[in-house]
């Protein structure tokens, strides 16, 4: 896939902000791939890997949906396919039968120790860069995303 061409605005600041959204959303889709081939090579989906990854200790199966901005019933298939290997447990909530609790078992902390070590020892691109730029990329998208939306869309 390309670059995503965002219009480019008269204006040099904001043509500016177009530019480094282009970057952005380009940096984001290599970042993607690069997820989708590492959770491909363990045997899972992108959102199997996903579960995986981002799972605490024990997690009720909705909150898996929320963190993955899904529908609650379209986790259940890939809890399922994930139970199945081995890799999660699901339990009932003693307070209440209705939340299914998800937990990860031993064999899933191992492949989940492995697909980091695999995503995180070369992320495309990165390693033309310094430590230094590392850490300023880091901190520059720190600020980013902490930066609250303030004004609705539209608003001068």
């Amino acid at each position: 896939m390309g670059v995503c061409r965002i219009p480019k605005p008269k204006d040099p600041v904001a043509a500016a902000r177009a530019e480094v959204v282009e970057l952005l959303f380009s940096y984001v889709e290599r970042l993607r791939t690069h997820f989708e081939s590492v959770a491909a090579s363990h045997d899972l989906t992108a959102v199997q890997a996903k579960v995986l990854m981002f799972l605490g200790e024990a997690e009720p199966m909705r909150c898996v949906a929320e963190l993955l901005s899904c529908d609650p019933s379209n986790i259940t298939g890939v809890v399922d396919r994930l139970q199945d290997r081995g890799l999660l447990m699901r339990s009932e909530d003693p307070t209440d039968r209705r939340v299914k609790i998800l937990h990860v078992t031993p064999a899933g902390i191992r492949l989940r120790e492995a697909i980091g070590t695999e995503l995180f020892r070369d992320v495309p691109g990165m390693g033309a860069l310094s430590r230094s730029q590392v850490s300023d990329l880091r901190n520059l998208l720190a600020t980013l995303c902490a930066t609250e939306i303030t004004k609705p869309i539209g608003a001068g």
